[in-house]
């Protein structure tokens, strides 16, 4: 049987539940450099791989097209930039926004 619990308020992100029989149980809602290593990763990695992996290839696929269509496409420094910089947004906005070709009407005619 717990007895009355006793909430004790140590570091701003560091709550203390004390139970009278149990001791001292901590419930931390900040996690330092040093708590990593407690961490199961064996468990957390199948379900973390695919995003990695799909981001991945959306980067790459991006700087490949830019790449590719280097010569009908504006800011092309600007886009790998942003490819780079922003991972998974920074391939879909270019995909969506930034292979829109310049010279389609000069190609029609």
């Amino acid at each position: 049987m717990y007895s009355k619990k006793v909430m004790k308020f140590i570091h701003p992100f560091v709550i203390i539940i004390d139970n009278d029989n149990e001791g001292a149980i901590k419930m931390k809602l900040h996690y330092g450099f040093e708590d990593l290593n407690q961490i199961d990763w064996a468990s957390i990695l199948p379900i973390l791989l695919p995003f990695v992996l799909v981001g991945f290839l959306l980067i790459t696929v991006a700087l490949i097209d830019l790449y590719n269509h280097r010569d009908t496409r504006e800011n092309i420094l600007m886009w790998a930039m942003i490819i780079l910089f922003f991972n998974t947004i920074g391939s879909v906005l270019y995909f969506v926004i930034g292979r829109k070709d310049v010279n389609k009407h000069a190609l029609r005619n």
